[in-house]
């Protein structure tokens, strides 16, 4: 049997807290034991990653006033003496200033490795997923509808004539558009789908869980978002081509089920652009 390891960093804020609290006076505990000749004193500054990772910065505070506490505890009561009374608030000062300043900076590390994972999966214009993260859902669902055989649906979309928007009203303007068909496409979609910008006036969604008429009503709904959005300028050209493949089965690789979609999204242009063509897919 294979021992399943839970990272204590993931679990809730009070579990971490209570852990965290107990671990220091573990710690401490094993400083008191071991009297001054063994410096256990690094051994403090676990605890105080595990409350300031999750970016939890005032209870990686009260950690450190834990730990610097305990550390005074354990020392006083190991029989360690100073010269002047005023040394013991000094040093207990100086352990928390250490304590405090590490747990600090591990907050901010981890706030700036969330940032840049973000940076990493998202397309900085629109904040929808980009390209690589969206063909990795792709195979994670993928991976899923081959246990349970859930049928699931890609829609790919393409603006039709977004060049003249660029040419006619600028660059700020055409990026405007893109914020905004990628607002109209997290509107028409439910909280378990996947959308996704995949470069340049290109757009996907997954949609796990849907069969031939849920994608239909679907796509019904999101032409009716994206002509909302380009009623708002008169006169402009644009228009939506969308391809939706439906999927009963995994059978397919991912390479296979984003090029039927995206066939059917220019199936839609060649006859004619501003309309959806959807087809099922099934195994052989």
């Amino acid at each position: 049997m294979g021992v399943t390891w839970v990272d204590p960093r993931n679990w809730p804020q009070r579990t971490r807290m209570l852990f965290g609290v107990l671990v220091t006076l573990g710690i401490g505990w094993i400083d008191y034991i071991t009297g001054n000749e063994v410096r256990v004193y690094p051994l403090y500054f676990l605890p105080l990653t595990i409350g300031a990772w999750q970016r939890a910065t005032p209870q990686a505070m009260i950690l450190a006033v834990t730990c610097a506490l305990t550390w005074l505890g354990s020392n006083w009561l190991g029989g360690m003496t100073y010269s002047h009374a005023w040394i013991w608030a000094f040093n207990t000062l100086t352990q928390f200033a250490s304590f405090a300043t590490f747990a600090v900076l591990v907050a901010r590390l981890s706030v700036a490795l969330v940032h840049e994972r973000q940076l990493a999966r998202t397309d900085s214009l629109t904040g929808l997923l980009n390209s690589r993260q969206f063909r990795d859902d792709v195979a994670d669902e993928l991976e899923r509808v081959r246990r349970s055989q859930a049928p699931f649906a890609l829609v790919f979309l393409d603006l039709d004539n977004f060049k003249w928007v660029n040419d006619n009203l600028g660059h700020k303007a055409g990026d405007r558009m893109l914020s905004d068909v990628a607002a109209a496409l997290e509107r028409s979609s439910r909280r378990t789908d996947r959308v996704a910008r995949l470069g340049g006036d290109e757009f996907a969604l997954l949609l796990p869980g849907t069969n031939r008429a849920q994608v239909e009503a679907q796509v019904q709904r999101l032409v009716a978002e994206l002509r909302a959005v380009f009623a708002r300028t008169p006169g402009m050209p644009v228009t939506a081509s969308v391809g939706a493949a439906v999927f009963p089965d995994g059978a397919a690789s991912v390479d296979v089920l984003l090029q039927r979609a995206d066939d059917l999204m220019y199936r839609a242009k060649r006859a004619g652009k501003d309309r959806a063509v959807i087809e099922e897919f099934r195994a052989g």
